[in-house]
C-alpha cells in the first residue's frame, strides 16, 4: 500500500525576507498580474520558480527557474533541513458561510506508483498542456516546488490524534498568504516519524489536487529508470500533503465551464437540441439563478445554469424520464453517470455543442469571473455548477473510474514555498 517517508526539506531562511511575502498559490491559479504582484512584494517570492518567465542569458523559462533555485541555494536564501523530517501543515481559513475551519495534514515523500496498482488513485482526467509544462520544470530543477494534495481514510482517527499531539507547541512557521493562515511544524523525531509512516502501511491515497503534477512525476520517474537510475532513487518519490477525508476540514467548490470557438453557436438551436432531456427555465437576473441552482445543491436532481450574456440565464434540469446517460455510459457506475459534471459534458458540451477539446472549454472557480468573461465577449457562454460531493468522488475512484477534467476545486489549496523537495544526489 502507500509508502511515505521523511525528507530533508528545503525552506526559506530569514535572509529571504518575511515569510508572508515569500509564498504563492500553485501555478495553475496564478495569472500574470498576480505573478507580478508576488514579485513586487519580494523578488525572492517562490513564484519566480513555480511560474518562471524567460530571462536574459538562459535558454528558456525552465532554465531560468533552475538558475534561480541554484542561486538561492548557493546564496543561503534557501537551505536544506539537517535531518529527514515530516512536516505537519495547517491552513486556517474562513468558509463562504463565515465559519473558521482548519485543514491539517502531513507533507511527506510518497513512493510513486502506477494507477493500475490501486495504491494512489486519481479522480479526474488530465490535460496535455499542463503536464508538458510541469515536466519541463521538473526536468530543469530536479525538484518538487509545490505539493500534490491527497486524501486518506482515518476512521479511528489514529493519525489525526497523533497530529493533534504533535501540534501542541508553537509552529516553526506561521505565515499569512491570501485568505489563509499557514502553519508548519517540522517533525524530525525518529519515533514520531516512524509512527506516522506506519499508519499508512494499509492505506490508499486519493489525489484531490495535483493530478497533472503526479502524472508528470510518474513520467519523469520512468525517464530516470530508462536512463539507468536504480530503484529507490529520488525520482521514485514525490512530495505530497496527506489529509484525512474523514475530518470536516476542506471545502469543495465547483469548477465552472467557459465556452469559446463553438461552431455555429446559436442559443435557440442549442435549446432545441437539449429539450428532449432537459427542463428549461429562463431567468433574467443573477440572484434568481443563484437561488434556483442552490435549491438543488446536494439533492438527487441534476442541474446546471447556462449564461449567454445580456442578463439571460437558463436553468437546465435533467428530466426524470431521461435515460440518455444510461445509453451513453451503460457500463459506468451510478455515481459517475449521475454526476452533474458528467451530464453537462456528455449530454450538452459533447453531444450538442460538439465542443470537446482544450481550445473550446476553459475553467474557472469564480462565478463573477465566468459572467464577466461572457459579458466582455471573451467567451460565447458559460455553465455554472453546484459543487461535487466528497462521497461521489470516493465512489467514483473506488469504481476505478475518473471524472471529467477539472471537476473539483478543493479549498484551500496548499500554498507553495513553505517547504520544497529538491532531489539529493
Amino acid at each position: 500500500m502507500a509508502e511515505i517517508k521523511p525528507f530533508r526539506g528545503v525552506r526559506f531562511t530569514q535572509q529571504a525576507g518575511d515569510m508572508d511575502d515569500l509564498l504563492c498559490p500553485p501555478y495553475d491559479i496564478i495569472n500574470e498580474q498576480q505573478r507580478l504582484g508576488y514579485l513586487h512584494k519580494n523578488p525572492n517570492n517562490i513564484v519566480k520558480i513555480e511560474l518562471p518567465v524567460e530571462e536574459e542569458g538562459v535558454s528558456d523559462r525552465y532554465a531560468a527557474a533552475a538558475k534561480t533555485l541554484d542561486g538561492w541555494m548557493n546564496d543561503g536564501i534557501l537551505r536544506r533541513d539537517p535531518k529527514p523530517a515530516l512536516y505537519i501543515y495547517e491552513e486556517e481559513y474562513t468558509t463562504p458561510e463565515g465559519s473558521v475551519k482548519s485543514v491539517r495534514g502531513i507533507i511527506s515523500l510518497v513512493k510513486i506508483e502506477e494507477f493500475e496498482k490501486g495504491v494512489i488513485m486519481p479522480h479526474e482526467f488530465t490535460l496535455s498542456k499542463p503536464k508538458a509544462d510541469r515536466l519541463n520544470l521538473i526536468q530543469a530543477t530536479h525538484a518538487n516546488i509545490s505539493t500534490i494534495y491527497s486524501l486518506y481514510t482515518d476512521n479511528g482517527r489514529q493519525t489525526e490524534s497523533r497530529l493533534e499531539q504533535l501540534t501542541g507547541r508553537e509552529p516553526d512557521i506561521n505565515a499569512v498568504e491570501g485568505d489563509c493562515t499557514h502553519r508548519l511544524w517540522v517533525i524530525d523525531n525518529e519515533a514520531d516519524v516512524t509512527a506516522l509512516c506506519s499508519d499508512f502501511a494499509n492505506r490508499n491515497l486519493y489525489i484531490a489536487d495535483g493530478h497533472h503534477r503526479y502524472e508528470t512525476s510518474l513520467k519523469y520517474r520512468n525517464m530516470c529508470r530508462q536512463a539507468g537510475a536504480p530503484e529507490g532513487s529520488p525520482c521514485d518519490y514525490v512530495m505530497m500533503m496527506l489529509v484525512s477525508m474523514d475530518e470536516d476540514q476542506f471545502t469543495l467548490f465547483p469548477t465552472h465551464r467557459l465556452i469559446k470557438n463553438a461552431e455555429n453557436f446559436d442559443v435557440d438551436a442549442f435549446l432545441k437540441g437539449i429539450e428532449e432531456n432537459f427542463h428549461i427555465e429562463k431567468h433574467q437576473d443573477v440572484s434568481g439563478i443563484q437561488s434556483a441552482l442552490a435549491a438543488y445543491k446536494g439533492t438527487e436532481q441534476k442541474v446546471t445554469a447556462w449564461y449567454v450574456g445580456n442578463d439571460t440565464w437558463y436553468l437546465l434540469r435533467l428530466k426524470s424520464e431521461s435515460n440518455a446517460m444510461e445509453e451513453i455510459m451503460p457500463d459506468s457506475s451510478k455515481a459517475l453517470k449521475t454526476l452533474d459534471i458528467s451530464i453537462l459534458h456528455r449530454l450538452i458540451i459533447d453531444r450538442v455543442m460538439h465542443c470537446n477539446n482544450e481550445d473550446c472549454v476553459n475553467y474557472t472557480r469564480s462565478f463573477t469571473e465566468a459572467i464577466s468573461a461572457v459579458n466582455e465577449g471573451r467567451y460565447q457562454c458559460c455553465f455554472i455548477l453546484n459543487p461535487t460531493r466528497i462521497q461521489d468522488i470516493k465512489d467514483i475512484v473506488d469504481a476505478d473510474e475518473k471524472m471529467p477534467q477539472k471537476s473539483t476545486y478543493f479549498y484551500p489549496k496548499p500554498t507553495t514555498g513553505l517547504v520544497m523537495n529538491v532531489y539529493e544526489d
